[in-house]
């Protein structure tokens, strides 16, 4: 975030915080450190293993603390995960949105990867006003078999730390500790106290085959989150949403109190408003998780062309502090890497069957709510022209072409009332300033247009009436150009997934192969619905099933224990 902006955002804190007079408006590390009292937090990550192979996935589940009250119902809304290579360069950079403290993620390992030490950090926007200490760090190994493979420093099995780990208030409740490939497997979870069965959890099955196995015997509760604000430049929190930012400039006019929109064009749009700062800065907050990519911002003035759009950076850490651990492996290590590989290029050859399946959020109410009137054109006859398509279809919107190009009027519900004010016309989240390019479009590809009447305030402008309308692909196309419009690629929050469990009912899924190692990952847990099931896979062997979180109180809880899957016979 620029430094520009940095009084203003100090200022809001302050107000929001209650802990330095309004009057005061310097910003010394020491007003931002008593800020920091009430934003005190720090992240801690659960992941599926220590240590993987190229053509595997990392599965993490992120907690967001709050060191003041030790919950994890924190005032960040976003938290960051990037993974670090051992030459200190980032391998993926995540934005994640937390509800209610959590969130999480997943990333496949590419055969691009070197076999090496690795860091997972997390952090949140306001934590970059601190020390790199305080960020999350995580040790995590990757081999790429494919490439020159070192020799890896081995322990004996003897000290490896392969028992199971428990805690007198909450255990696995298995039937039995032996179980059948291709077996369902149910168990419940044991708690002693309401605070425990409040608290968020993720669990985790997967085979304990020599490679490095979850050690937490002595399980962390966060990072040293507590150091001051020692960073010169400043970072806003993310308090409501996820924050974009960026400025305008020009030559030749003013770049205060400039209208910009930012729309991501989807069939599950968005579309906000801002003004600019006396400095040409503008931010957006997007309260909502949102992954759409296909971005536009753009300065809605009469004399736009005037201007240049840019959107801020993303935040270039320095890593080079961090401090990479060499792992040790049990002797029989080696001997399951080709099994462990063959595992995997199985299950990535079966992908398409057994991908997981993304969340996509619930249809949410527009932004112009239940006040529209929608015209669904196929309800209609379809016209060759848009022109056609309004005349005759949209009721209580006239249009008129002259030699310089369109006008609309929405009329107002009030016969007696007439605006000046413009009509606020949108397409799949998009705000079309040029009329000609809205009639030049094809009604075709319009699924849906929704008619607003009367006088609409929206962020920070006022329309007379608003047109909507909805592509049947969701992916409207602007011919607009210039340096006031831009099309971005900003970090998008990840999707949320429903992660794949095979069904072996009914004969489903029997003839295909399955070699999971992961047999369950489940990042939101519910003890409150303490059943869970899963199957196992035609990997026998050793697993591990894991439980981690924090309770409600925002005490650490890890559980571990194990159980083996034999070859059935009858397979």
């Amino acid at each position: 975030m620029d430094r520009l902006i940095k009084p203003l955002v100090t200022t809001a804190l302050m107000i929001i915080f209650g802990q330095i007079s309004i009057a005061q408006k310097s910003n010394s590390l020491v007003e931002l450190n008593q800020i920091d009292k009430k934003l005190n937090e720090s992240i801690y990550v659960s992941t599926n293993s220590d240590s993987y192979l190229i053509g595997e996935t990392v599965l993490y589940k992120v907690f967001c603390i709050d060191n003041i009250t030790n919950s994890t119902k924190t005032h960040s809304k976003i938290a960051y995960i990037q993974l670090v290579d051992s030459n200190k360069k980032s391998v993926f950079i995540h934005k994640v949105f937390l509800k209610d403290g959590t969130g999480n993620g997943d990333f496949f390992l590419p055969t691009t990867l070197e076999t090496g030490s690795y860091k997972l950090i997390g952090y949140t926007n306001w934590m970059l006003n601190k020390n790199i200490e305080s960020f999350f760090n995580l040790d995590l190994y990757i081999v790429n078999p494919y490439k020159e493979t070192p020799n890896y420093p081995t322990i004996q099995k003897e000290l490896l730390t392969d028992q199971a780990t428990t805690d007198s208030n909450i255990s696995f409740d298995l039937k039995t500790k032996k179980y059948q490939t291709r077996q369902q497997i149910s168990f419940g979870i044991k708690q002693q106290s309401q605070d425990i069965l409040n608290g968020k959890y993720m669990i985790s099955v997967r085979k304990a085959d020599g490679f490095l196995s979850q050690n937490k015997s002595e399980f962390k509760a966060k990072t040293e989150g507590n150091s001051e604000i020692r960073n010169g430049n400043f970072f806003m929190p993310e308090l409501r949403g996820e924050l974009i930012s960026g400025k305008i400039t020009s030559s030749s006019s003013d770049v205060k109190n400039k209208k910009i929109a930012f729309s991501i064009i989807d069939k599950n749009p968005e579309l906000k408003f801002t003004k600019t700062d006396d400095n040409g800065h503008f931010v957006f907050n997007l309260e909502k998780s949102n992954a759409g990519a296909n971005i536009i911002i753009q300065v809605v003035e009469e004399n736009k062309q005037d201007f240049t759009i840019e959107v801020d950076k993303p935040v270039a850490i320095d890593f080079s502090n961090l401090q990479f651990s060499t792992p040790q492996f049990s002797p029989e290590f080696k001997n399951n890497i080709t099994e462990r590989l063959v595992s995997s290029q199985i299950e990535n050859a079966y992908y398409n069957i057994k991908k997981d399946s993304i969340l996509n959020p619930k249809d949410s109410v527009p932004f112009y709510g239940s006040l529209s009137t929608e015209f669904v054109l196929d309800d209609y006859t379809r016209f060759k022209t848009m022109s056609e398509t309004f005349t005759e279809i949209l009721k209580g919107v006239e249009h008129s072409k002259t030699k310089t190009g369109y006008s609309i009027h929405v009329y107002d519900y009030d016969p007696n009332y007439e605006s000046s004010l413009p009509v606020l016309v949108v397409a799949d989240g998009f705000v079309i300033e040029d009329l000609n390019e809205l009639f030049a479009y094809n009604p075709r590809k319009v699924e849906k247009i929704n008619v607003v009447r009367g006088i609409y305030y929206y962020g920070s402008k006022s329309f007379s009436g608003l047109i909507i309308l909805t592509t049947k692909d969701g992916n409207f196309e602007t011919t607009s150009k210039g340096n006031f419009i831009i099309k971005p690629s900003i970090l998008r929050p990840e999707n949320k997934k429903l992660y794949y469990q095979p069904d072996y009912t009914a004969d489903k899924n029997d003839r295909i192969p399955d070699y999971r190692h992961q047999l369950l990952w489940n990042p939101e847990v519910n003890l409150k619905n303490s059943n869970f099931s899963f199957n196992t896979s035609d990997v026998s062997g050793k697993f591990e099933i894991v439980l981690e979180g924090f309770s409600e109180s925002g005490k650490p809880v890890f559980i571990r224990d194990f159980f083996e899957v034999s070859e059935n016979n009858l397979n």
